[in-house]
C-alpha cells in the first residue's frame, strides 16, 4: 500500500481533537470573511479586477447557447449535493475494500459537511450582494462562493482519499480529474456572472484551508491497520 503523505498517523478520536478542528474551522472562515470585509471588497483596485471578469464572463458565453447550457448544467453537477456524495461514496468504497479504516471514511465525510456549513456562514457574515448583470438568476450572497468552498473541500479530500489506491495512473488521474474540475467550476462561476472573481479565489481558499485543517487535526489516518488476508491479497490484485 503507498504511503499516503496526506495524513497522520490513525489516532483514536477524541473531544479535543475534535472542538480544535472546530476552532481552527471557524478561525479561517473569520479570517477569509474579516479578509473580504475589510480588504477586498473595500478595495478600488479588486472592484475593477471583479468587474473586468464579470463582463469578459458574460461576453464569453453571449452567443453560445450551447456553452451556456453546458455552464449551467455544470453549476448544478458541482454543487455540494453533488460533490459530497462523490467523498462519501468514494470514502465508502475505500472502506469496504479496507483500504482505510471506516472512521477515515466518516471523518472525510464530516470535513466536507463542515466545509460546507461554515461556507454558508461566511456568506452571512460579509453578505456581499452578487454581480448585477448574471446570466442566470441565483439567490444568496456572493462572497465567497459556495461552489468553489465546495469544490475546493471536496478535490482536497478526493485527492487525500486516493493516495491508498496502489495503481499510480489512477491515483495521478484521478487527482487530476478532482483539479480540474475545481478549475472548471470556478471558471464556470465566471462565465455565468454570478460571481466575481475575487468571490471564486477566496471560496477556494478557504475550502483548502477547512479540508487542509480537518485531515491534519482530526483522526483521519487513511490506510487501514488491519493485516491483509490472503483474500485481500487476491482482491487486490483484481482490482487497482
Amino acid at each position: 500500500m503507498p504511503h499516503n503523505r496526506w495524513m497522520p498517523a490513525d489516532r483514536p478520536v477524541s473531544l479535543l481533537r475534535i472542538v480544535s478542528a472546530a476552532l481552527l474551522m471557524v478561525a479561517a472562515t473569520l479570517a477569509v470573511a474579516a479578509l473580504g470585509e475589510w480588504l477586498l471588497i473595500p478595495s478600488s483596485a479588486v472592484r475593477e479586477v471583479d468587474a473586468w471578469g464579470v463582463t469578459h464572463g458574460i461576453a464569453a458565453l453571449a452567443g453560445h447557447p450551447r456553452w451556456h447550457d453546458a455552464a449551467v448544467l455544470w453549476a448544478v453537477l458541482s454543487g455540494p449535493w453533488f460533490v459530497y456524495p462523490v467523498v462519501a461514496l468514494l470514502g465508502g468504497v475505500l472502506a469496504v475494500r479496507r483500504r482505510i479504516t471506516a472512521r477515515a471514511a466518516v471523518v472525510t465525510v464530516a470535513i466536507g459537511l463542515a466545509g460546507w456549513g461554515l461556507g454558508v456562514g461566511c456568506k452571512l457574515l460579509v453578505e456581499r450582494p452578487r454581480p448585477l448583470d448574471a446570466v442566470v438568476e441565483v439567490g444568496g450572497w456572493s462572497y465567497p462562493s459556495g461552489h468553489a468552498t465546495n469544490i475546493a473541500v471536496g478535490t482536497v479530500l478526493v485527492i487525500a482519499l486516493v493516495q491508498v489506491i496502489r495503481s499510480a495512473w489512477m491515483r495521478w488521474g484521478a487527482t487530476v480529474l478532482a483539479l480540474l474540475g475545481a478549475g472548471v467550476t470556478a471558471a464556470d462561476r465566471i462565465l455565468l456572472g454570478v460571481h466575481n472573481i475575487s468571490d471564486v479565489v477566496m471560496g477556494l481558499v478557504l475550502g483548502a484551508a477547512i479540508a487542509l485543517l480537518g485531515l491534519v487535526v482530526l483522526p483521519s489516518s487513511l490506510p487501514s491497520s488491519r493485516p491483509a488476508s490472503p483474500q485481500d491479497q487476491d482482491h487486490d490484485h483484481a482490482l487497482p
